[in-house]
Parts: structure tokens; C-alpha cells; sequence
């Protein structure tokens, strides 16, 4: 116990006779004001880890709907950092609008102190405002009192707001935005789509001449030359990153998330691209991750369900300015030259577009406005009795019924070769509030493309594509492949796209 907190002893009265819950941590018993106790649970199978976290904060896990924060009282304690037992339990306390889940090995019993029996502690001004408020003296047994009002104001305790969740039904009908999730180690992470400039694979990464400890290297991309940032070192917590200018070698999955920061572009490492996730403002949950250096690019948690927490990035802030000028602008000043472009390229820059790229056989585009989300169906689609053959089923998103429509099938590009790479996933279109969703093979990439790669389709190229693909597409758009050779995708209509599915839909399967 803090010397500083024996400062001033007081004994309660008999008004202010309080209930206790008793936990174990080993040997040592605990106690928690009653009230302060919502309710304990057994420890959760799915904890997912926090970034930045100290080690007292195992992570965070949901519970019917919120995230909660979960803190391992034993670590926290200074009582080793032994794992928990078979059997362990979490306290979900709350205090002031904070809930958090305090892991114990057991619980034991209910106190009722007389006022003789329980001392309280109070703190001079100014020190160590520790979590034990006091002792309670009970038969021969000396049990430390816990203060959920301390414990929260600790520096480093996440909070997560303790409001109930919304229910399904109103969550549904809020104006949703879009986040691209992606994955780095066991984590899960996202960027509000609106602050991510471009997706390429991580192919071609050259070590840098630039002598920074951020920067792993450098990416041409087109005429730009982007330095590259492992997005691993960014969430290390001060552990020495790996020397600059050596990349390393990355996974077959791995891409590169390019951020306009200003006039500059950084590209951030990660070990893959997941998907494109909706929600809703009122989804994200306030999880502040600490007061370390790299706290402020965190903007909040959100819980999409079965894939567990997603803490999300403000994209602004995943770097200092002090950082993006000294990595990117090194890079600006060294490479002006070769970066340097005419008066026309800069005007395409301007009307530049955003698109998905996506495979069905064929590489495909579709103007990212009118993609809400792409989702992973697994097995909860629902068989329609009498459908086409080119309709999946029906999928249940949060409320709203989508038609899934496999493209190979609806377009007549034949079934998939079994060697093939196929990864798929459901495009979730929006076009007047109604909701389509395309299955595809595999979804590539996110790109911008200039106005002057996007042109019509020639006519011989036109005669090789099916009768139903000629009836939704009539432009490509020109794009950069894995390997940076150009590529050439197909450009839906998405209008044409829902004329053609009612067209030959029977009635009553129009979501």
C-alpha cells in the first residue's frame, strides 16, 4: 500500500453501512461496493487484445452487444502475473458511465461490515491516488477495499461507455458510413473509407535512402515514389522497431493502405485487407487508448459481431505532423525530380475516381459511392424455392433482406476452375435505399483511377464478352496489377446492374 494513502484514517459511522461482494486472488481477498457491481461473469472464451495497452489491460470482449474493457486485477495489483485459473470470473463494475470487467480467480462471499469493522483511507492532496480506499476487518480475516472511482482514474484504464446499446431495428435506420477493416498480427483495425487514398499490393517495396526508424521503405506507384510505414511498428508500444530501409519480405496477403496526409502520401504495411464494414456514428464505442505517444490515432471501437472488435484509425492522425514531415517530405525533397508532373497530369489528379476491383473470371469494377459493404455470407444464406440459378438466396444484414446474386452465373462466365484462387465475398450494393448483393471470387483492390484511364470499351473487344455482361458495362478502366503492370477491369452501371436483376427475377423475390 502507497505510504502516502495511510495519510489520514477515518472509521464509517453507522450510516454509511455499505454491502460488499468478496473476490479472491489467490490467497488475497478483495472487496467491491455492491452497487458498483453489475453483475460477474466467467471469463470469456474471445478476448481480443487492445493496441498500446499496458499489461494490466488483457483486452477488451463483448458482452450481450458492448465491449467492455478487461483488466487483470492480479497484474494490476503488483501480485505477479500468473494466468488465471480454471474456473475464473470477471466483476462488470461501473462508476461514473464506465463500465469495465474486472478479472478475479474467485468470488467468495457477501460482507456486511459494522462501522467498527470497516476503516477507509483518505489521500493527501496531491499523491498516488491508489485503489485501495480502505481495509475491512472481519473476524481474523483483513480484506483490502477496492474504489471504482480511483480504479477509473488511473492512468492507462481504458473507458468504454457503459449506455446501452441501441437495439437492432433503430441501429439499422441510421445513416451509416463505411470503414475498410484490415488486419495486423491478431488485430483488427479500419479507416474510415473516405481517409483512405489507394490499396495496392505490397509488391516491389525498395529500401529507402531516407534514415528514419518509421520508414521500412519506399513503393512506386505510378509516377509517385511512396514511403512505406509498417503498420506493426506503429502498435509496438515502444518496442525497437526493425532497422530502416528493410522491408522484409511480405505475406502473399499483404497490402499497402495509402494515406493523403496534406500535399504528401504515406503508405501504411498491413498484413491484409479484410473487408468494407457500414455503421452507424452511434456504433462507435469510445475505448480512449491511453495517454502514450500514438493515443490520438485511435478514434474508437466498434463491435461488428462474429469477427469480434475493430478498433478504428483516425487516418489524420496515425502519424505526427512532426513524423509525416520528416518521412515524406525527405522523400518529396529527394525524389522532386522524378515526382515532378506536368500541368495536364495534375488536372486528371483532380477528377480522379474511386473504384472496387473484384474478380468473377473476369476483373471488374464498381464505383466505391454505391458499394455500401462487403460481407461474408458463410453459411447464412437462405435458400429461395424457385429462384434462377444465378440467385444465391437471401441474406438477413441487420435487419434489411438482400438478394445475392452470383455473378459467374447471372453474367454466364461459367463455374469457377477448382485450381483457382477464390476467396469470396458478397458486394453489398445501394442504389434509392434498395439493398443487391454480388458474390464474387475475390475482391483485389481499392483504387483511384484518372479520368484519362477510363474509356470505352472497342468494339472487337466488346463481341468476346457475353450478351449479359455487354448489357451492364460499357468502359473499362485501366488499373495496376499485383506485379504493377497495367490492367484493364470491366466498369458496371450499377443502375444497369439492378434493371437487369428485376428484369429477370420472378415476382415476389425484389428485396
Amino acid at each position: 500500500m502507497n505510504p502516502s494513502a495511510t495519510a489520514a484514517r477515518r472509521t464509517t459511522t453507522a450510516g454509511e453501512a455499505r454491502v460488499y461482494a468478496s473476490l479472491l486472488i489467490g490467497a488475497d481477498e478483495f472487496a467491491l461496493d455492491v452497487r458498483q457491481v453489475q453483475e460477474v461473469v466467467n471469463l470469456p472464451a474471445a478476448v481480443a487484445p487492445m493496441p498500446l495497452a499496458p499489461d494490466f489491460v488483457r483486452g477488451v470482449f463483448n458482452l450481450r452487444g458492448a465491449i467492455v474493457p478487461l483488466l487483470d486485477m492480479r497484474r494490476l495489483l503488483g501480485l505477479g502475473g500468473a494466468a488465471p485459473p480454471a474456473g475464473a470470473k470477471v466483476a462488470i463494475a461501473q462508476h461514473g458511465g464506465v463500465r469495465l470487467g474486472l478479472l478475479f480467480d474467485h468470488t467468495r462471499r457477501v460482507l456486511r461490515p459494522r462501522g467498527d469493522e470497516c476503516t477507509l483511507l483518505s489521500y493527501e492532496d496531491g499523491s498516488t491516488r491508489g485503489v485501495v480506499a480502505g481495509v475491512l476487518r472481519i473476524g481474523g480475516d483483513l480484506i483490502r477495499v477496492l474504489e471504482l472511482e480511483r480504479l477509473v482514474s488511473i492512468e492507462n484504464v481504458p473507458h468504454a461507455d457503459a449506455a446501452p446499446a441501441a437495439d437492432g431495428a433503430a441501429r439499422a435506420r441510421r445513416a451509416r458510413k463505411r470503414c475498410i477493416t484490415f488486419r495486423v498480427g491478431g488485430l483488427m483495425l479500419a479507416f474510415a473509407i473516405h481517409g483512405v487514398h489507394e490499396i495496392v499490393p505490397a509488391l516491389g517495396i525498395e529500401p529507402s535512402p531516407v534514415s528514419d526508424p518509421l520508414c521500412a521503405g519506399m513503393l512506386r506507384i505510378r509516377q509517385d515514389l511512396v514511403p512505406v510505414v509498417r503498420c506493426a511498428d506503429l502498435l509496438r508500444a515502444g518496442a525497437p522497431a526493425p532497422a530502416a530501409g528493410a522491408p522484409g519480405a511480405p505475406g502473399a496477403d499483404a497490402r499497402v493502405i495509402v494515406l493523403k496526409l496534406g500535399a504528401l502520401h504515406v503508405g501504411l504495411l498491413v498484413d491484409a485487407v479484410e473487408a468494407i464494414t457500414a455503421y452507424a456514428e452511434e456504433d462507435l464505442l469510445h475505448v480512449p487508448v491511453l495517454t502514450r505517444q500514438r493515443a490520438p490515432m485511435f478514434a474508437g471501437c466498434l463491435d461488428p459481431g462474429a469477427a469480434g472488435p475493430v478498433f478504428l484509425l483516425d487516418s489524420a492522425r496515425v502519424l505526427d505532423q512532426g513524423e509525416i514531415g520528416r518521412i515524406s517530405g525527405q522523400h518529396s525533397a529527394l525524389f522532386a525530380a522524378r515526382q515532378d508532373r506536368s500541368a495536364a497530369q495534375r488536372q486528371r489528379a483532380v477528377v480522379r475516381r474511386t473504384y472496387l476491383w473484384f474478380d468473377a473470371r473476369q476483373s471488374f469494377a464498381l464505383p466505391m459511392q454505391q458499394v455500401r459493404e462487403i460481407i461474408d455470407c458463410g453459411a447464412g444464406l437462405i435458400a429461395m424455392p424457385g429462384a434462377p440459378d444465378f440467385v444465391c438466396g437471401m441474406y438477413n444484414l441487420r435487419g434489411d433482406l438482400v438478394t445475392v446474386v452470383d455473378v459467374r452465373a447471372f453474367y454466364g462466365l461459367g463455374a469457377a476452375d477448382p485450381a483457382a484462387q477464390i476467396e469470396r465475398r458478397v458486394v453489398v450494393l445501394e442504389q434509392d435505399g434498395a439493398l443487391l448483393g454480388l458474390q464474387v471470387d475475390r475482391v483485389r483492390s481499392i483504387a483511384h483511377v484518372d479520368a484519362a484511364d477510363r474509356y470505352p470499351i472497342p468494339t472487337l473487344m466488346r463481341r468476346t464478352l457475353t450478351p449479359a455482361t455487354r448489357h451492364d458495362v460499357s468502359e473499362l478502366i485501366r488499373a495496376a496489377d499485383a506485379q504493377g503492370e497495367a490492367a484493364h477491369l470491366l466498369l458496371l452501371d450499377v443502375a444497369r446492374i439492378y434493371a437487369s436483376v428485376g428484369a429477370r427475377e420472378p415476382a415476389g423475390l425484389d428485396a
